[in-house]
């Protein structure tokens, strides 16, 4: 005759704490987040591949391009229609329009990619802390961007738009600059709490 045992375990994992008001509030705007930001992917996306189309295809007087900026329909006396351009020049303004547009999908990019993490309950991870640095570096990439832009084009004479110092530009990268600062903060932060936990 069997005789069965039914022992307790010496350790049961404590069960994790039900989650607050404020931690589904915070999830739930998350994913809404993590939704807007998608969109924003998406549009940018299509706005860039749109308007690399229009400078390589259209031939019209529609789209127009002058010293102080790009115009679409009737532009200033100064102003050139882009379809009239050499095929060389219109390429060079599609990798400028690639090099302004890339920080801004990264940007949209990056922030969805930190809201899920947060929609996952990941809030003061080492990788929510890279992801909003990453935020950060690409904001003061967007700032940098339409400077490198002018000094290429001046240094080669396909420049027509010379339009490029924006005060936006400087807020832009002095917020850059604060994200990527508060995401370093958030890294160093994380592994003093991970040393504390190893020392206990």
């Amino acid at each position: 005759m069997a005789t069965v045992l039914h022992l307790k375990p010496l350790y049961r994992a404590p069960a994790a704490p039900p989650e607050s008001l404020a931690q589904r509030r915070a999830r739930l705007g998350s994913r809404a987040a993590v939704w807007l930001f998608t969109g924003l992917v998406a549009l940018s996306a299509a706005i860039l591949v749109t308007a690399i189309a229009v400078m390589l295809f259209y031939k019209g007087e529609l789209v127009r391009i002058g010293p102080d900026n790009c115009y679409i329909g009737e532009g200033p006396a100064n102003s050139v229609a882009f379809g009239s351009l050499p095929l060389v020049h219109r390429l060079v303004y599609v990798v400028v329009g690639v090099a302004r547009a890339t920080p801004i999908l990264m940007i949209f990019w990056s922030l969805r990619a930190l809201f899920g993490g947060y929609a996952r309950g990941e809030v003061f991870s080492r990788d929510a802390a890279r992801r909003f640095g990453r935020t950060g570096g690409w904001l003061c990439a967007y700032a940098v961007s339409p400077f490198l832009c002018h000094v290429a084009l001046s240094a080669t004479g396909y420049e027509i738009d010379r339009n490029w110092a924006h005060m936006a530009s400087l807020q832009a990268f002095v917020l850059g600059l604060l994200v990527f600062v508060i995401g370093q903060v958030m890294q160093v932060g994380r592994e003093i709490e991970e040393d504390r936990e190893a020392f206990v």
